[in-house]
């Protein structure tokens, strides 16, 4: 990796008032540069910079005007390590350490240096020209103790320690904008703090986490009377509000994003670029002025609708997670080499991978930061996912097998890449990660066969989680009590002329927290529910609360269940839900699929709905007909279980056809028998255009075990429409 550190060569810009130079020397070291910057003949420089620095006696003007002769060879290539350079600033400096204009050239120098040092491929290493970075930020700060207002060295000291990432810097460069900020206020008590060293001055606060400093100090910049850098300050300062949780970001963020600013436009797409997809950063440039307000705007709210949270926080939750990962995971390497136990690479020149998976996913459920002689620093995080645990190992340092750095912490598939478990006691690597999974107890106690079984799945678990972990975003809800909850969406009937879906839920007693009145108990249970295209854009939502009222508390086996209703569009839809019980109980169900039939002239079936009498919620499909649909997929045997399905755009008056059976699935993944255990045709005709049919069950002599029903209609033109729905069947208690 090659970083790129911002070009500060501002010598150019007009000098501040000196210590120890008179305006007139000023004046003429303001012509003697504009003469250098206009120059492009190596040879006449080189005879001048001879001039300049043979002339007896030598005084520091002299040597100075000779070094920045020399910085201006080194900006053509003449003398890329800008050895020449620094070596007369070092004697300026010395002799005046007074002159911040020494010090602010000598850390342009460094900063060449540091370019050409990088540029050196037989350079080894993995930070290579930081030393000279760091160099060059030291010498700003000399410029700034010589003259707290001198303005280049404020802004070339920002843009190091930033660009550097290194949070040992940051406070103390804070400090000292603070003093350039208060020095340009005294010297220039009529006229405004320019915005530029306001900007800077407010993303060093912001880094070190003073948040309501940089806000006050971006307000002011975004205060100003006019300039290119105030949409930019108005930017900042919603980003900054963002990060902090503090109202009036959002609105004032999206008005930023309707700006044809490119400055503006390049920080919201580097925002972006770390979470969206190729796609949705394709639109973003594709976008202009309101159109990009707007297209901002469906990205951050199709994640809160995605993730069942309100509009905002998932915005806000950004950047929150981007000031914490650049405080807490910043990349301090300027060079990366990949070695082959490296499992991704992100090509971040920012961030290490932990804090690509922290602007990803947020803060892990857990996090391990072992200890284990022979064993390079390392990390496990485990996020806890209802369709999924996510387990990711990082390791920092290097061994035989690839690159890394002690800086660098790298993705790796298993506990067994870390850097260094070659030469580690193998116990004891599993032994600090038995807290997370059985598999590693498994890996270390069970024979050599199950060792084996239990080390492929701890790998391929690894695997999995950096495919998906780097690949999508996520801000799924917590708890801080797991409600036991169960539920599905069965597509079934029409409402307002569209096709109606029910969610129906049943919430157990454990995590619930009744409320005691006159009548009873009450149980208000919050649903938020979703449906999401492929590319999980929100297409249906619901978000509602209903109280149970019972005569008693919630006892032990009982279950709370409701259904909610939720039109939605024909198509095949992924569909994700929460329920919630009281502010701190609930449950993110898993991830599923349904699929709503489409209406047209041909033959369509609906989902089957399957319900019993004991452990259902009531729908009733038309009057005078009643329906039960049941949240769980497990029945005890010998029960009854009533089922129910609806065939549209029938032809009233024809004859269908319908064959009901029912097959038992075996072993894992699952096979179906061929023949089916119960079976059951019948013909009748339609009575309208929706035939509503309601059968029972008879599974008094299944055994328990995994079924399929499966429900097939043939119409008179010979269509055949089916629709298959598992549960299983479960002893009785005894």
């Amino acid at each position: 990796m090659r970083r790129r550190f911002s070009t500060l060569l501002l010598l150019a810009v007009p000098l501040t008032p000196l210590a120890g130079q008179s305006p007139q020397d000023r004046l003429a070291l303001d012509r003697f540069q504009d003469s250098l910057d206009a120059a492009h003949d190596t040879t006449v420089l080189r005879s001048q910079y001879r001039d300049l620095t043979h002339r007896r006696p030598a005084d520091p003007a002299s040597d100075l005007r000779g070094a920045l002769t020399a910085l201006r060879l080194t900006a053509l290539g003449a003398d890329p390590s800008a050895s020449d350079a620094r070596g007369r600033l070092q004697r300026v400096t010395s002799r005046r350490p007074d002159w911040p204009y020494a010090w602010h050239a000598l850390a342009v120098a460094e900063m060449r240096r540091a370019e050409w040092e990088r540029a050196d491929r037989l350079a080894l290493g993995n930070r290579v020209g930081i030393g000279a970075l760091e160099r060059s930020i030291e010498h700003e700060h000399r410029a700034l103790t010589a003259d707290s207002s001198f303005i280049p060295a404020a802004l070339a000291l920002a843009a190091l320690t930033l660009d550097l990432h290194d949070t040992a810097f940051v406070r103390s460069a804070r400090d000292a904008l603070r003093r350039a900020d208060r020095a340009q206020a005294a010297d220039h008590a009529h006229t405004q703090t320019p915005v530029d060293l306001l900007l800077a001055r407010g993303r060093l606060e912001r880094a070190a986490g003073a948040t309501d400093s940089a806000a006050a100090v971006f307000a002011r910049a975004a205060g100003s009377d006019a300039g290119p850098l105030v949409s930019l300050a108005a930017l900042e300062l919603a980003r900054t509000r963002l990060a902090a949780g503090a109202p009036g970001g959002d609105s004032a963020y999206f008005a930023d994003a309707a700006t044809d600013d490119e400055v503006v436009i390049a920080t919201f797409r580097a925002d972006l670029a770390p979470i969206a997809t190729p796609s949705e950063l394709a639109r973003f440039d594709a976008a202009h002025g309101a159109d990009r307000a707007a297209e901002v705007r469906r990205f951050w709210g199709d994640r809160d609708q995605a993730e069942l949270r309100r509009g905002g926080e998932r915005l806000r939750e950004h950047y929150r997670r981007l000031l914490y990962a650049r405080a807490r995971f910043p990349l301090t390497v300027s060079r990366r080499f990949y070695g082959a136990r490296d499992a991704y690479r992100s090509g971040s020149e920012e961030l290490d991978d932990r804090g690509i998976i922290y602007v990803r996913h947020g803060e892990p459920a857990s996090r391990l930061k072992p200890f284990v002689f022979g064993l390079m620093p390392n990390e496990t995080w485990r996020y806890e996912r209802a369709d999924g645990d996510l387990l990711f190992h990082f390791s920092a340092g290097y061994d035989d097998a690839g690159g890394g750095d002690l800086y660098d912490y790298r993705l790796v598939e298993s506990v067994l890449d870390l850097h260094g478990a070659g030469g580690a006691s193998v116990d004891q690597l599993l032994l600090s990660r038995e807290a997370l999974s059985p598999l590693y107890g498994r890996m270390l106690h069970w024979g050599p066969n199950g060792a084996a079984r239990a080390r492929g799945r701890e790998r391929g678990i690894g695997r999995a989680s950096i495919d998906f972990g780097t690949a999508t975003d996520s801000y799924e809800l917590q708890y801080a009590q797991a409600l036991t909850a169960h539920a599905d969406l069965v597509a079934v009937g029409t409402r307002g002329g569209l096709p109606l879906a029910h969610f129906v839920f049943g919430v157990g007693p454990a995590g619930t927290t009744p409320t005691a009145g006159p009548g009873g108990w009450a149980y208000p249970v919050r649903v938020r529910l979703v449906a999401l295209d492929r590319a999980d854009h929100p297409v249906a939502r619901a978000d509602t609360t209903i109280v149970f009222e019972l005569d008693r508390p919630l006892g032990t086996g009982q279950y709370l269940i409701g259904r909610v209703e939720l039109p939605m569009p024909p198509g095949t839809w992924a569909w994700r839900a929460a329920v919630e019980q009281g502010a701190e109980a609930g449950a993110v169900l898993p991830r599923d699929t349904v699929r709503v039939a489409a209406a047209g002239p041909a033959l369509s079936l609906s989902d089957l709905v399957l319900g019993v009498r004991e452990a259902s919620a009531r729908w009733v499909a038309a009057p005078g007909d009643t329906v039960r649909l049941t949240p769980f997929e497990m029945f005890l045997e010998g029960h009854e279980v009533e089922l129910y399905y609806e065939a549209a755009e029938a032809a009233a008056g024809a004859a269908y056809a319908h064959a009901i059976a029912v097959y038992r699935v075996r072993g894992t993944p699952g096979r179906v028998d061929e023949r089916p255990v119960v079976a059951l045709a019948f013909e009748e005709p339609a009575f309208g255009d929706v035939i509503r049919s309601h059968r029972t069950l008879q599974l008094r002599r299944l055994k328990p075990g995994r079924y399929v029903v499966e429900v097939r209609v043939t119409g008179a033109d010979g269509r055949v429409e089916s629709r298959r729905r598992g549960f299983r069947l479960i002893r009785a208690p005894s």
